[in-house]
């Protein structure tokens, strides 16, 4: 038999039971608490947390965790409610009490674990002190929830197994050892995903930036915890993993106002001084003129004389910090520069061989 029948006393008070009487008294007490649970979860559900949740707190943690705690604590007042109803029961196998303990101690801890996994906008708490940017930054708001609720489940799996009796400290160390191992086999890929969590938090470039990392160039596409996507110019799409990115030099052209427009014009040696002042004025008077560049960057220079060309440094910065943008800017500066020449009668230089025959 499951439950004790035989040699079953119930006592309260002068009244003394036995037997059949005595098992139905113990039924009542536990249909009574049974009972006494029913009621409490429905005080608990209706009035204590709206209640609760109604008040304005000074920590915004509290706000979380009670919004989070709302269903589970429902569901820990039903398990309490059922185990002292069941446990009071008389049963006659004497390993059965110390079963029900085990199983109440693995659903508090589970209920428990449940209202913490739920509560996984707390990791959005350690993100206030922040700026704005990192903030609202979605990839390391889901790391850290993942993180979280990854701890959270380690943590009570831990916990519901030592409640059984396994001996975690050994699994713990076992898992260490693995750990290591594994971590030693997988360094590159460790090193990618703290490179990944550098770049996500230091923010050097963001989806949509034009960058320049080592000899690629083109406009970030996409950046996880491993690699970091960047499509050129001529559409290819390279793939970067972190650990180069972070080690190398990132120049980041979205986040400059302006881009430099200079390049060396070289013009015949046959050019005369005057023609070479006169390009110059006018040059200068085109680019200052031109509703692209900034004005006081502009300036025309001649800075050397080369094998072949009379070299004039063309400088001056446009008003864009987009490619596209830049290169359309720059198509119709060149065009004017063109049409300045050949008002001026001067000639682009290009490279030329001299050959003199010597008569003997």
């Amino acid at each position: 038999m499951i439950f004790s029948i035989r040699n079953l006393s119930f006592e309260i008070g002068s009244l003394m039971l036995e037997g059949w009487f005595a098992f139905a008294a113990r039924v009542g007490c536990a249909l009574l608490i049974l009972a006494a649970g029913r009621l409490l979860r429905s005080w608990s559900t209706r009035k204590l947390f709206p209640q609760l949740l109604q008040r304005q707190w000074h920590f915004p943690a509290t706000g979380i965790l009670l919004r989070s705690f709302a269903a589970p604590v429902d569901r820990i007042l039903a398990a309490v409610s059922i185990y002292l109803a069941v446990y009071s029961l008389p049963w006659a196998i004497n390993g059965i009490p110390r079963l029900l303990t085990i199983l109440f101690q693995m659903a508090i801890t589970f209920l428990i674990c449940q209202g913490l996994y739920a509560a996984s906008d707390l990791t959005g708490l350690l993100l206030d002190s922040c700026g704005s940017e990192v903030r609202t930054n979605k990839t390391l708001t889901s790391l850290l929830n993942k993180v979280y609720k990854f701890l959270v489940i380690v943590l009570g799996v831990m916990t519901m197994a030592q409640e059984t009796g396994l001996p975690v400290g050994s699994i713990v160390a076992s898992a260490g050892l693995v750990g290591l191992t594994v971590s030693l086999a997988a360094q590159d890929t460790a090193k990618n995903l703290f490179s990944g969590v550098v770049i996500l938090l230091d923010k050097p470039f963001v989806i949509g930036d034009w960058i320049t990392v080592g000899d690629v160039e083109g406009e970030v596409v996409d950046i996880n915890f491993r690699s970091t996507k960047v499509r050129t110019l001529d559409n290819s799409l390279c793939i970067l993993t972190n650990s180069n990115v972070s080690a190398a030099t990132i120049k980041n052209a979205t986040q400059r106002n302006k881009r430099l427009y200079r390049f060396t014009l070289g013009v015949t040696y046959n050019t005369t001084r005057p023609q070479l002042e006169k390009l110059m004025e006018d040059l200068t008077a085109m680019l200052k003129a031109s509703p692209y560049t900034y004005e006081d960057s502009v300036f025309v220079r001649l800075t050397g004389f080369g094998a072949s060309s009379i070299d004039l440094m063309v400088n001056a910065y446009l008003r864009t910090a987009e490619m596209s943008r830049f290169l359309q800017m720059q198509n119709q500066l060149n065009l004017d520069l063109m049409d300045i020449m050949k008002k001026d009668e001067v000639d682009f230089a290009f490279p030329s061989t001299s050959v003199y025959i010597e008569k003997t």
